[in-house]
């Protein structure tokens, strides 16, 4: 194995500046992509915090039974009333 010529270095360099180049190029993009995902995760969150917070507000499925269950009671006995009374 010999020396390197100064073409063989010169092509080495102008490689590695290239490489360094396409390097610098990537990080920026996975930089930029960080921050886009980071501002998508915040807006999903929010969304997800309001949607708890509507689920926290409304009754439970045992209340909406129950009231379901006492107004067809209720109808079924007025019409009790009104049709033997």
């Amino acid at each position: 194995m010999g020396r390197l010529s100064e073409q063989e270095i010169a092509d080495l360099k102008t490689r590695i500046a290239v490489l360094e180049t396409k390097d610098d190029a990537q990080e920026c993009r996975l930089n930029s992509l960080e921050i886009d995902m980071g501002k998508k995760f915040d807006r999903l969150e929010a969304k997800l915090d309001e949607v708890l917070r509507a689920s926290r507000s409304r009754p439970t499925w045992l209340i909406s039974l129950t009231i379901s269950g006492l107004m067809t009671l209720a109808t079924g006995l007025t019409v009790y009333l009104i049709t033997f009374h």
